[in-house]
């Protein structure tokens, strides 16, 4: 028979407790003991230890202990995901989980875990980070569906939130450059004095690539003769912010581009100063040195040439884009110069045709008036 133990605490108050025995674990061996102190009063003790007893009898409290808190869940969904996907979308993931989701329910038993937190989350989440939201949302119902899977919980409650609908207005999208302003650009880039930014934002203007992909490249994916760059790999970063070049993350994302001569002349140049350069420092220029890379000739830090943009419109008054931003500027030139969806499409690279309409169909006031007197005209 159980006894409740009278004692005193550190502070000389009068408590109660007791050790309770619970059987053996099955998958331990060792037997397991059930302890709880600090009662105020020996009635007390008596009533939680009559309900503990009744619920080891049952099963019912190591079925209840065994609950397991959100960040242990994350951890072992983290070893699974692991095994799944590339390093680079796996550091990604766990960055923005570990920033944006486990603050949120860190300490939470999963069981415990109810819609109204799910949808405080996801309400949350839509005024801090609304163009994120899908993310989150995504990646917090995968692994609450990972709980259902380990029998933790019998429903996941992140199917059942509300998503705000975030209001898009073409109008305001500006992260690309007019035909007139992109030559602007370059003609400042240029005459800033320094070719391999010169050249780089010049290639990533008339190619489409990313910038990852332009990071990537070396001399041997240069074709002179065809006028064609091969993209087949890409500069990711993995965790403890390693830098690596990997595949890219789709098929499609491989694909041979063919350049405009005065590009490709560009590059020849570039080449050449790289050559001299390399040369000085006591290196030769080889097939499989990176085209843009540090002093070194390693892989270039990708966030250089977001300095670079930075410095460059500061100094010249010019509207500020993103290096992602000249693949919208690409883009929107090749509409306007009569492409088809495919022919961007795969320009491009993308897998699939919804992405290119949904993220390039921002056009200036100008064009959609153009467009209204193009139907009024025809149907005159």
């Amino acid at each position: 028979m159980v006894k409740i133990v009278k004692y005193e605490n550190s502070k000389h108050e009068t408590r109660y407790k007791f050790r309770l025995y619970a059987g053996v674990d099955e998958k331990t061996g060792k037997k397991r003991y059930v302890k709880r102190s600090n009662f105020l009063s020996e009635q007390d003790a008596q009533k939680e230890l009559s309900k503990i007893s009744y619920q080891v009898s049952t099963g019912e409290f190591f079925k209840q202990d065994s609950n397991i808190r959100f960040n242990e869940l994350l951890e072992l969904w983290f070893d699974l995901y692991k095994g799944t996907v590339k390093p680079s979308t796996f550091a990604t993931t766990k960055r923005i989980l570990n920033m944006h989701v486990l603050p949120l329910f860190k300490d939470y038993y999963v069981k415990k875990i109810t819609l109204v937190d799910c949808q405080k989350a996801v309400n949350k989440w839509f005024k801090e980070y609304p163009k994120q939201l899908n993310r989150y949302v995504f990646y917090t119902t995968r692994i609450l569906d990972y709980a259902v899977k380990l029998e933790i919980i019998n429903k996941n409650p992140f199917k059942n939130v509300t998503k705000p609908k975030i209001k898009r207005d073409a109008s305001t999208f500006t992260n690309f450059y007019s035909k007139a302003e992109l030559n602007q650009f370059l003609h400042c880039c240029k005459n800033n004095g320094n070719f391999k930014i010169y050249t780089f934002f010049r290639l990533l203007a008339y190619s489409g690539m990313r910038k990852g992909e332009a990071l990537a490249l070396t001399w041997k994916d240069i074709n002179f003769n065809k006028n064609m760059i091969t993209i087949n790999k890409t500069v990711t970063m993995v965790e403890n912010n390693k830098l690596v070049i990997q595949s890219p993350k789709t098929l499609s994302s491989k694909r041979n581009l063919y350049m405009d001569k005065e590009t490709m002349s560009i590059l020849k140049e570039w080449k050449v100063k790289q050559s001299h350069i390399f040369y000085m420092n006591g290196k030769n220029i080889l097939d499989d040195r990176l085209i843009f890379s540090n002093k070194k000739g390693s892989i270039l830090h990708p966030t250089r040439p977001n300095n670079w943009m930075h410095q460059l419109s500061k100094k010249y008054g010019l509207k500020y884009i993103s290096c992602h931003g000249f693949r919208h500027t690409h883009a929107s030139i090749l509409f306007q110069a009569g492409a088809t969806i495919k022919e961007v499409q795969n320009r491009l690279g993308h897998a699939d045709a919804k992405t290119t309409l949904n993220v390039y169909t921002h056009v200036t006031q100008k064009e959609q008036s153009e467009t209204v007197i193009k139907f009024a005209n025809y149907l005159n």
